[in-house]
């Protein structure tokens, strides 16, 4: 590639959920914290996240995880989450494709068996532990950041007044029952649910703001995620769609953390308890409350998450200086 810009990418998907885990051709980025070179990709070297993610080389729904050095001592790898909707402190598919990644193409040198280490995001450090076979990573838990439910509110829908549960699992998530739409999160009404999250995102945010919540969300709760009714070999089924519009092919890792914290709040779940959640193709995570905690005043609780990834290739994504449509695009 001459006269361009280009970067090493290893692609998975977690459950269905596609992880671009970008390997090289990062602009150095030396004596930061994760947290800190978060913000320099995002001001001065944006446009590796719009390599990585928008079209031609990617597409709405594609989550991606840039690989910097930590400075923490105690992880082995520094991680940037980023996507259409722009840049996340924290993700569980994306940290259980990141993690299988390191394994599998040899980035970090464990043994067969149980094998556990830690990971430096923006959200603070991330205890994984893996299990490995054969080379490969059969499956993925990592310890997320507490999780904890806010509140719930009302918003005037087109099928009247419903109530919205709001909780935190890593990102803001404002759940919502898809059956009071009557549909279910099945690959047919994909389409459906995304165009009718849109339309109530504006109402859930505007909710927020009237009630005067604890925590000024208004802006920032921009995943609507339907739940439904469970299937046969689950506890739960949910599909989150951010404001890109796009949505999570996975029962999603902050998501499900976001759903015990609901499910604790309710009374449906206790610590050392496990919930095995669905996604929209039926794929399963293992989310449990391993303990309670509290965030300031706010009783939290610690979420464990455990699901696989696989890896589906390798490449070098090139972008020429010539070419018209080199910052990417979104339709």
């Amino acid at each position: 590639m001459v006269g361009g810009r280009k970067i090493s990418v290893v692609d998975s998907h977690t459950c269905g959920q596609p992880t671009r885990v970008i390997v090289g051709g990062i602009p150095e980025i030396n004596d930061a914290t994760v947290a800190e070179a978060r913000d320099v990709l995002r001001e001065d070297y944006d446009w590796v996240r719009r390599l990585a993610v928008f079209e031609p080389h990617g597409h709405r729904s594609l989550f991606a995880a840039a690989l910097v050095p930590a400075s923490d001592p105690a992880a082995v790898q520094g991680v940037v989450f980023m996507d259409a909707a722009g840049y996340h402190d924290m993700c569980g598919h994306a940290t259980i494709g990141v993690a299988t990644t390191l394994v599998e193409r040899g980035l970090i040198d464990l043994t067969e068996g149980d094998s556990e280490f830690s990971l430096e995001t923006p959200a603070g450090l991330i205890a994984v532990r893996v299990q490995v076979e054969g080379g490969r990573a059969r499956s993925v838990t990592f310890v997320n950041q507490p999780a904890y439910f806010l509140e719930s509110v009302s918003i005037d829908s087109s099928r009247g007044p419903i109530d919205v549960h709001i909780a935190f699992g890593g990102q803001w998530y404002a759940f919502v029952d898809a059956r009071l739409f009557e549909l279910e999160i099945t690959p047919e009404n994909v389409s459906a649910l995304v165009a009718l999250a849109a339309d109530l995102r504006p109402l859930i945010q505007a909710a927020l703001a009237a009630n005067g919540s604890r925590i000024d969300l208004a802006p920032r709760v921009g995943n609507v995620m339907w739940f439904d009714e469970p299937p046969p070999h689950a506890d739960g089924r949910n599909m989150p769609v951010n404001i890109a519009g796009a949505f999570d092919r996975s029962p999603c890792g902050t998501g499900t953390s976001a759903r015990l914290a609901v499910l604790q709040h309710q009374g449906s779940l206790d610590v050392g308890e496990t919930y095995v959640n669905a996604g929209v193709l039926g794929t399963v995570y293992r989310g449990r409350i391993v303990s309670r905690t509290t965030v300031g005043l706010q009783q939290a609780l610690i979420p464990e998450i455990t699901g696989s990834a696989w890896i589906t290739g390798q490449a070098e994504l090139w972008v020429a200086e010539d070419d018209p449509v080199s910052d990417g695009f979104l339709l």
